[in-house]
């Protein structure tokens, strides 16, 4: 009586596994054709070069400076993101890093005229 049991225990379990790798194809298979869809319907935008920035912001030059915080921004949000950031956050980056440096330069000579006018 257990051994019959056991049997049609053993049964079930090899059609159910069976039945779950068949569902695992399927979705498989249903992932495949929905990136396929995605990416014809919405494809992801082109990713943005330093090159990139020069060329389509209509500066034809860009200081040395600007240049290596471009490429390292690129960088970074490559190994944090796995993809290349668009142009705008290229843009909105470059234009965050000027003001943070003009807020600091303004510091820096506020407190040189400060220290210069209670000499």
């Amino acid at each position: 009586m257990r051994f019959g049991r056991t049997l049609v225990t053993g049964l079930l379990l090899r059609r159910a596994l069976r039945e779950l790798g068949g569902i695992r194809e399927q979705l498989t298979r249903q992932n495949t054709l929905l990136e396929r869809l995605a990416l014809r319907l919405a494809p992801e935008p082109p990713a943005a070069t330093a090159e990139d920035v020069v060329r389509l912001s209509g500066i034809d030059h860009i200081n040395e400076r600007e240049m290596g915080l471009v490429d390292e921004y690129v960088d970074r949000t490559r190994r944090h993101t796995g993809r290349d950031p668009t142009e705008e956050e290229i843009l909105r980056y470059l234009a965050d890093e000027q003001t943070i440096d003009l807020q600091q330069r303004l510091s820096e000579r506020e407190e040189e005229l400060h220290r210069v006018g209670t000499r």
